[in-house]
């Protein structure tokens, strides 16, 4: 198996966990915000694993990474800071949880995840 290859099997991982983490909300899989964060650390793991084979081939990396340092982390931070609005929701402090999403959206580098993010906010209010 090529870097190349793994590279491929590590974005379908990636994707499959991502939806993994929409169904379990989606289907309130209780308990949602345990499932969601073992998830949310399996990404993690694998995004790891995609940075050193980024350091190893540039060119596999993608263009928003290849572009933007901070992008790289992005997905990192989103997570983080998701399972910790979710650990905050789960115990009834809403207002504490959209506060967390908007410290997010101030430093995150990433269009998309600020977007998630703002939907997470219409949704906790």
């Amino acid at each position: 198996m090529t870097l190349k290859s793994l590279h491929q099997l590590l974005r379908v991982a990636s994707h499959l966990l991502d939806q993994a983490a929409a169904e379990v909300r989606s289907n309130d899989l209780a308990p949602v915000r345990e499932n969601i964060e073992r998830i949310g650390r399996a990404l993690i793991e694998v995004i790891e694993v995609q940075r050193l084979i980024y350091e190893e081939q540039p060119e596999l990396a993608p263009k928003s990474l290849a572009a933007s340092p901070k992008e790289a982390d992005a997905g990192r931070l989103f997570t983080q800071f998701t399972m910790e609005a979710l650990a905050l929701e789960d115990a009834g402090h809403n207002e504490a949880a959209r506060e967390k999403y908007t410290a997010f959206i101030g430093i995150s580098p990433s269009h998309p995840h600020r977007e998630i993010a703002r939907a997470e906010i219409r949704r906790l209010s």
